[in-house]
């Protein structure tokens, strides 16, 4: 066996394994190693019998009857300051409860609780006592003695803890590092359920899309949307034809303007009366010029010629001679622009009747719905990607930091991450 060893090369030994999910009771057992087996039961035991000590010398002080002669005022004093310190120390022993638990955390908290509540009864006492050992000394002074041996029970207690305070640290560090890796593991499976169904969804809304456009296209195809598009490129036709004469409409009238607008004023002011229907024709003349009367012209051309309007003879003759234009030329286009608005109303109905032109409306806005959806979820699994990498990269941080806060405590366990 050995020559075969020489000749490969003698296997090295792997370090121990623990998997990650074991490392939690691992580091509690150690931690209930370092605390020193055994030793701290025996001091809790110290600590009680010490309780009772100092409880017993309370009660020999509180009952304590002065001896010698003092003055009066001074046993009263004293009375009330021994008072005082056996409440000190009763609240003492009620607020100090020693436990079973002895890992390191647990001495930790048990010596901070007690020395902060030996501490406030130190404090209280000693003010007390410069009273108190007047009169009740030997008392008084065993009551110090007995709390003061506390505090070296409770030092004791937690000398080991402090000896290997880097370990215990380290214990804390590791136990965090989980605490933070575990939640990252929640969260990094939730983000990879969430990539999945964002990626899922923008699948179905992609195939969706493909074939609503299809559809749509399957739609322009066909013999009923080219007469659909017929229809529509001949309406038009008939709105720009309209829009052109309504505009030549327009022009008829819009040399009359200045004109039209000094009657207007006459009228506005009460200085000249018109009738029902040349007021309303003279509102139309500006709102809607199709859909003046012809009869209107004729009534302002004789307003015109009475020299109401007070105009000059040139501009007086420039607006009879528009008025002989209006005359010979408004009425056919009045005319022929009614008859474009009946067969655009015309076409408009034919066009409403076709169904194809509804359908594929609705497919269109069914497209650019789901290019909306798609988008959403397409920028939602950008940022859970994004999100997975940074847990991803977090974890990889922490199971550095819990790789060495575990070699702190024991260099020769490997930690297995593998789940």
């Amino acid at each position: 066996m050995k020559w075969i060893e020489k000749l490969i090369g003698k296997k090295e030994e792997s370090l121990p394994e623990i998997k990650f999910e074991e490392l939690e009771a691992w580091l509690d057992s150690k931690s209930r190693e370092l605390s020193g087996p055994g030793q701290p039961e025996a001091l809790f035991s110290k600590i009680n019998d010490a309780l009772r000590r100092v409880e017993k010398s309370a009660t020999l002080l509180e009952e304590a009857i002065p001896e010698g002669r003092y003055h009066l005022k001074m046993v009263k004093i004293a009375t009330s300051n021994r008072d005082n310190m056996v409440k000190q120390v009763r609240t003492l022993v009620e607020n100090i409860r020693t436990q079973e638990r002895s890992d390191a955390r647990a001495m930790t908290e048990f010596h901070q609780n007690a020395m902060q509540s030996l501490n406030v009864c130190r404090e209280n006492m000693l003010r007390s006592y410069q009273y108190t050992k007047l009169v009740f000394l030997e008392e008084s002074k065993q009551v110090l003695s007995d709390v003061n041996s506390l505090g070296r029970l409770f030092n004791e207690l937690i000398e080991p803890v402090e000896k290997q305070k880097q370990r215990f640290d380290a214990l804390e560090n590791a136990e965090k590092a989980i605490q933070v890796m575990k939640k990252s593991y929640f969260d990094i499976e939730t983000e990879k359920r969430a990539i999945k169904e964002n990626d899922e969804k923008a699948a179905r809304l992609k195939k969706e899309i493909d074939e609503t456009s299809q559809n749509n296209e399957l739609i322009r195809s066909c013999e009923q949307w080219k007469q659909y598009q017929n229809y529509m490129d001949e309406l038009a036709r008939l709105e720009n034809t309209a829009a052109q004469v309504e505009s030549e409409i327009t022009a008829l009238i819009s040399p009359l303007g200045k004109a039209l607008n000094r009657l207007r004023q006459l009228s506005d002011s009460g200085r000249y009366t018109l009738a029902p229907d040349m007021k309303e024709g003279l509102r139309l003349c500006v709102s809607d010029p199709r859909s003046v009367d012809p009869e209107f012209f004729a009534e302002f051309e004789k307003i015109v010629k009475s020299d109401t309007l007070s105009l000059a003879q040139d501009k007086r003759n420039k607006i009879l001679e528009q008025l002989r234009i209006i005359e010979s030329s408004f009425q056919p286009a009045r005319t022929g622009y009614r008859s474009l608005v009946q067969d655009i109303e015309k076409k408009k109905s034919e066009i409403s009747n076709i169904s194809i032109a509804k359908e594929q409306e609705n497919l269109c806005n069914r497209i650019e719905v789901l290019k909306d959806r798609l988008a959403e979820a397409e920028k939602a699994l950008e940022i859970s990607k994004k999100h997975l990498v940074y847990l991803e990269q977090n974890v990889e941080l922490k199971k550095n930091d819990l790789i060495q806060s575990v070699s702190a405590v024991d260099s020769s366990i490997r930690i297995d991450f593998s789940i």
